[in-house]
């Protein structure tokens, strides 16, 4: 049986409240499952509020939407928030049809959600750099280990094929 996989990118950064996890490409349950357990652990290691941002998503499908509900319930119980950038129309009608717009907080830039943390309004940091001297490099390098900056695969070449229904 042939073995697919997702292409999608997680980038993560952060300032002195919020982790943002920027998301790109395709994110299905290939993608989901591989982030979870990476995404249970940045909330885990890192404090304040969680900005997922959805906008360089090409295609977003049940799992990556429960994965979004899984985080946001981690979050909540305790105490803190999930806010999700979604700005394309695909993405922003999964969530208005699912409901789950009333349970994100959804903005449409990142410079909206993180002036609603009431927090300065700057780019993120240059990689390997975040204010907070040592102890947020460390946190850095934490979170660099728990969310790869680049996950990429394909089918594996060694996999065999899956049967065709028309291989009789």
């Amino acid at each position: 049986m042939r073995q697919w996989h997702s292409e999608f990118q997680a980038r993560c950064w952060y300032d002195d409240t919020n982790t943002v996890v920027e998301l790109h490409g395709e994110i299905d349950i290939v993608a989901a499952e591989a982030l979870a357990p990476r995404l249970r652990r940045l909330i885990a290691a890192a404090g304040g509020e969680v900005i997922v941002d959805l906008r360089p998503v090409t295609f977003l499908d049940c799992s990556g939407l429960g994965l979004l509900c899984s985080l946001h319930e981690r979050l909540m119980a305790r105490g803190r928030r999930l806010r999700v950038l979604a700005t394309r129309p695909v993405t922003l009608k999964m969530l208005r049809l699912t409901g789950l717009h009333h349970a994100f907080v959804v903005h449409g830039s990142l410079r909206e959600a993180r002036s609603a943390t009431g927090l300065p309004l700057s780019s993120p940091p240059p990689a390997g750099h975040g204010p907070g001297g040592a102890g947020r490099a460390a946190l850095g390098a934490a979170i660099a280990s728990v969310i790869p900056s680049y996950h990429r695969t394909r089918p594996r070449p060694d996999a065999p094929a899956a049967p065709s229904p028309h291989d009789g």
